[in-house]
């Protein structure tokens, strides 16, 4: 095998090892903890379901008609979430729906919530969401998909949506440090300017789910439990102050 030959080979084994190991990683999510995922689906309030890929957190004992299509952040979970929302399911009557995203990569399937609109016509109001790189996604998706609002988890848009008449909740905690906050500050002027901004002292990046070990995180002067109480309590003061749907 000549010179060129064994170099071309070599290349090759390199890419196929490199890519397999870029599918590997993506492919390997952070789950939420058994406790936590276990108590939202032992909760009598709340209908846990998976159907086609998408991981539904419903009212068990009432009608809702009113819908959030979350996007998970990257190589997280839908799981991850539950304990998340299960608080707004029972408090505001939203059922929210988490989609496994193609690689645990919601910008491969951005237009995933338009797929769950068609399936539940029953649902009248719609928002759509995301943590991290889920709320980039999120934000495509506003952008060419009508929606009631935008909520957007240690996230911001790569997509100016400043002159849509959407309603936008960004919600940040003041110990994260995995969200690129430069970005997050110049990416302010691509929401509209009726957004709604609110930081939760104490909380990093991992405490919008409940999985653990995310590199390049900080610790948290307040517990997973405590930050689910704190964002519930926003995001279901949004809905019903500002949106008006609880």
């Amino acid at each position: 095998m000549n010179r060129w030959k064994r170099g071309a080979v070599v290349v090759f084994v390199v890419f196929v090892v490199l890519s397999g190991g870029v599918v590997l990683y993506f492919s390997l999510p952070y789950h939420g903890t058994s406790s936590s995922v276990q108590e939202v689906v032992d909760d009598p309030q709340v209908s846990v379901e998976k159907t086609d890929g998408v991981h539904v957190l419903a009212p068990a004992n009432a009608d809702s008609t009113v819908g959030l299509v979350f996007y998970p952040g990257g190589r997280v979970a839908p799981d991850a979430y539950y304990s998340t929302f299960a608080p707004v399911v029972k408090q505001a009557n939203v059922t929210v729906f988490i989609p496994q995203m193609p690689l645990n990569t919601a910008l491969l399937d951005t237009d995933a919530a338009a797929k769950i609109q068609r399936q539940n016509p029953a649902i009248q109001t719609w928002f759509v969401g995301g943590h991290s790189l889920g709320g980039v996604a999120a934000c495509q998706y506003a952008s060419s998909h009508e929606v009631e609002g935008l909520l957007l988890f240690a996230s911001y848009c790569n997509v100016d949506l400043s002159e849509e008449s959407v309603a936008v909740l960004s919600v940040t905690g003041s110990a994260d440090t995995v969200l690129d906050w430069e970005n997050y500050q110049a990416a302010t002027t691509k929401v509209p300017p009726t957004a709604t901004f609110h930081e939760i002292q104490g909380m990093n990046h991992t405490q919008f789910g409940s999985y653990r070990g995310q590199r390049g995180d900080s610790p948290a002067s307040i517990s997973y439990g405590e930050a689910h109480r704190r964002v519930a309590e926003v995001v279901v003061e949004w809905l019903g102050g500002e949106m008006g749907v609880v």
